[in-house]
């Protein structure tokens, strides 16, 4: 009976310890990925700043005038203060405003260049979108992304101010005829072309 009562008082004693150090592995692991988080949202902190550039008064009035962009531009600009958490959050909140962003352009500079840079910037929102919330957060890909975002923002206002300064250029004489000629589509005549073909077959 002795022998068993110190046999059962090892295996308490030993579970004891092992759950102990089960315990302390775990919180030793769960500080050090509390750091690795602590970090990745300084680094996203630091990085976290978006420039809307000065463009032609035309583009700006239209900026201003564009609801979708400048709710997707407060949205941007509020930069989370608390937490990893609190920027994941953010992202998505950013990625459901950029969705339609190419959908809505205004009507003077809804052209494909201007489109294509507003599908491009849709994406790259989305790749940060997609690997801010990863277990394992890639901190490098995550600020390139940053960067790139920035980068095609000014993209969409250079792109917009080009469609400005393509409307300055003075047509030359004869030019805004010559265009209608070669608009086929405008030009054609569906009477006299079914005429045309009534006639063949006859």
């Amino acid at each position: 009976m002795k022998k068993l009562s110190i046999v059962l008082l090892f295996i308490a004693s030993f579970l004891f310890l092992t759950n102990c150090q089960n315990f302390s592995d775990k919180r030793e692991f769960a500080q050090k990925e509390q750091a690795k988080k602590d970090s990745i949202f300084t680094s996203i902190s630091k990085k976290w700043h978006f420039d809307f550039p000065s463009a032609k008064p035309e583009v700006n009035q239209a900026m201003t005038d564009w609801n979708q962009w400048v709710q997707f531009k407060q949205e941007l600009q509020q930069k989370p203060k608390t937490s990893l958490l609190a920027f994941q959050m953010k992202v998505k909140n950013v990625s459901a405003k950029s969705d339609s962003l190419h959908l809505t352009v205004p009507d003077d500079f809804n052209n494909p260049q201007v489109r294509s840079r507003l599908i491009t910037l849709d994406t790259k929102i989305k790749s940060l979108d997609t690997y801010i919330h990863l277990q394992s957060i890639p901190e490098k890909k995550v600020l390139t992304l940053i960067s790139e975002i920035n980068e095609e923002i000014k993209g969409v206002y250079t792109q917009m101010d080009e469609v400005v300064i393509k409307k300055a250029i003075p047509k030359e004489i004869g030019e805004e005829e010559m265009l209608r000629a070669l608009d086929t589509t405008r030009n054609a005549n569906f009477d006299k072309m079914q005429d045309a073909m009534q006639k063949t077959e006859d």
